[in-house]
């Protein structure tokens, strides 16, 4: 009979070929006759025929350099990567140059096993900080965590391997854990399987039979994964058992909030003086042990992720702001099986946040501006009243003259009339003044659940998120004094026409306004109507000059326009025409004048273009557009002064305004400024 004798190698230290140290603690077969061999002082590389370990050391001059060397873990995966594990992290190998390339070292985290699956993925098991996964063609590694939050980041991962149903199996410190890594799925087989998580050491195997290894310091444990299949149990006894207000059980009763159990209660409604809460499950299986229970809750719109019990199968809730909410809590039984119970939770605003409080603020505030506009036009009436009084007093000195400025007056007096009442219309125009009220009122809401926070925040002491939160505060006023301002520079702009003043020219952006006012009328349009989605750009010529104009009068005119580019395309887009995208563009471009036309002293001709593909304007209505009071509108929606006073805007700037449409494809408007 032939007899096999074991080669034993160890160290020597009078011997540079020899291993690094007796201790071993991983070997990986490397090919070409070589074998990987990590040591409690190094990495070997054996080469078998001839016994020689070439040695591979980790570069460091730290005091822990011995412990860094400590090789726990040695994986060659598929394509051709040595990964190594330390007691300090991963590290990949370059054999040819023998450098360690850090790869994770993060809070000197103890890589205890490396596994690649049939799927080429890298699984590294940690001592204390759980399971890591780098996923094929992927270079970061990532911490992987199952749907039912048994492996978390805090889990000792000793060793893992695959079936042939490609689960992993994995011993942890809770004991066996079988994982599909793709559904997520991990269930646990500890003490009620007979099997004690604090002896389980490294790394896994699987044989060609598909039996299954682990090491034990007594040992090693063996079996089939089919020995772990059961029939189908029962899901685990999972009910809502009691409900507390403030730590004070809420007794069912008539009148009160429960009024039946609350195990067949759906819905709670609270208010907002009811937000700290406390509601207590119970979970009966009693072939489960009660150290591997596995038990989450979670309350919907609130908790970013599902929440461990603690044991103690009760769910608390400080301060949680008014809302609606799901309170959810599920558990699994010994074989894997979920349960899962809700229970539906109201909490009330107070009167002052309700829709109602938020109408009736609205309506006052439209109350204030309409007073303020009233009383406004009273006080220009009134002046001129006074003004044409002086004048006629002034004029009876001498008949002539007096007759000469009393015509001349009564043609002012004509003229105010005329803008009196246009100014009355103009006050009908609500979207213009409608776009920064929005930002106003969106932005406060912002702020009122933010100031929500910063108290839930200053309740958990958290200083890092109080600043944060009142530096967002600040912007969000900051943006709120902006856009009042905005308001009130319209509601300044609209009285200013109201008087008939054309206001004081000046060097004006153009691509600064139309920029401006592009965005205004689309945020307008999205706040009244949160289903309004056009495509819009605007194509700015960088160089253009600046230009001798009224800001606000020629903002008047870009936006009307693009409201009205807006609407069109909008009203286009509700006729469900296939493969319809509404778009609108606005566009810029300069030439420069003819020698010695620069009166204004600007450099050259500003275009303007709003162009849309909305359904056009007819022919028969072409010509009709620019006079007052005539509009395409349905009743009630436009006054038909629009694209008038626009016109009468762009000819006191000594410029002018065409149109070009084809029915049933779009719509440009052109406006040309020379700044004279």
């Amino acid at each position: 009979t032939k007899t096999r004798v074991f080669k034993g190698y160890t160290h020597n230290i009078n011997n540079s070929n020899s291993i690094s140290s007796d201790t071993v603690l991983a070997t990986q077969p490397n090919g070409n006759g070589t074998v990987w061999v990590g040591t409690y002082r190094g990495l070997d590389l054996l080469d078998i025929k001839t016994g020689i370990f070439k040695h591979f050391r980790n570069n460091v001059s730290s005091a822990n350099a011995d412990i860094e060397n400590r090789i726990q873990a040695v994986k060659k995966d598929k394509s051709g990567n040595i990964w190594i594990g330390a007691p300090n992290g991963l590290y990949r190998i370059d054999p040819d140059s023998g450098k360690f390339i850090d790869i994770l070292k993060k809070h000197l985290i103890g890589i205890s096993c490396i596994f690649e699956d049939s799927q080429d993925r890298i699984w590294v098991g940690t001592d204390v900080y759980g399971l890591l996964v780098k996923n094929p063609g992927k270079s970061e590694f990532t911490q992987f965590s199952d749907s039912t939050g048994l492996i978390s980041n805090t889990l000792g991962i000793f060793g893992i391997t695959e079936d042939s149903e490609h689960s992993l199996w994995i011993n942890s410190s809770l004991g066996f854990l079988r994982l599909n890594p793709d559904t997520k799925n991990a269930v646990l087989f500890g003490k009620s399987w007979g099997i004690n998580p604090q002896v389980l050491t490294n790394h896994g195997f699987t044989s060609s039979q598909g039996e299954i290894f682990f090491g034990d310091t007594a040992g090693y444990y063996h079996f089939f994964p089919k020995d772990f299949e059961q029939p189908a149990k029962n899901t685990a006894n999972l009910y809502l058992s009691k409900f507390y207000l403030d730590n004070n059980e809420v007794i069912p009763g008539s009148g009160e909030i429960l009024t039946k159990p609350l195990a067949l209660t759906n819905k709670i409604t609270l208010d907002y003086l009811q937000n700290n809460f406390t509601v207590a499950f119970d979970n009966i299986d009693y072939l489960t042990d009660p150290s591997e229970k596995n038990v989450l809750f979670k309350l919907e719109n609130y908790d970013k992720a599902w929440r461990k019990s603690r044991g103690d199968n009760q769910a608390f809730y400080y301060n949680v702001p008014p809302g609606k909410y799901v309170f959810r809590v599920k558990a699994s039984n010994l074989y894997g099986k979920w349960n899962e119970k809700s229970l539906a939770i109201m909490i009330t605003p107070p009167w002052y946040k309700t829709t109602f409080a938020y109408l009736f603020y609205a309506l006052l505030l439209i109350a204030a501006i309409g007073g303020f506009d009233r009383f406004m036009r009273r006080r220009i009436v009134q002046r001129e009243r006074q003004k044409a009084q002086e004048r006629e007093l002034a004029q009876a000195k001498e008949i002539e003259k007096a007759y000469t400025e009393l015509k001349a007056t009564q043609s002012q007096l004509i003229q105010a009339e005329k803008m009196a009442s246009l100014g009355e219309l103009t006050a009908g125009i609500a979207h213009e003044i409608q776009n920064p009220l929005n930002f106003v009122n969106n932005f406060s809401e912002v702020n009122s659940e933010l100031i929500d926070e910063l108290k839930e925040e200053a309740g958990r002491g958290n200083l890092e998120e109080i600043i944060s939160i009142a530096n967002n505060l600040k912007d969000n006023e900051e943006k709120v004094k902006h856009h009042g301002k905005r308001a009130e520079s319209i509601v300044k702009g609209m009285l200013l026409h109201s008087r008939g003043s054309s206001g004081q020219k000046e060097p004006t952006d153009i691509n600064a306004l139309c920029d401006e006012y592009l965005r205004l009328s689309y945020h307008g349009f999205r706040a009244k109507d949160k289903s309004f989605n056009v495509n819009f750009k605007f194509e700015a010529d960088e160089s253009l000059p600046k230009i001798n104009a009224v800001p606000q009068d020629i903002g008047r005119v870009l936006l009307n326009l693009i409201n009205n580019a807006f609407y069109v395309v909008n009203e286009k887009a509700k006729q469900n025409i296939d493969d319809y995208k509404p778009q609108v563009i606005v566009s810029t471009s300069s030439s420069p004048f003819e020698e010695g036309g620069n009166k204004g002293g600007l450099n050259g001709v500003i275009t303007i273009t709003v162009s849309d593909n909305g359904p056009g304007i007819p022919d028969s209505v072409k010509d009709k557009i620019f006079q007052p009071f005539f509009t395409t509108k349905p009743t009630g929606q436009g006054t038909g002064l629009g694209l008038s006073l626009s016109y009468d805007i762009v000819k006191a700037h000594s410029g002018e305004i065409r149109v070009e449409s084809k029915e049933g494809e779009g719509t440009t408007f052109t406006i040309v400024l020379t700044g004279t």
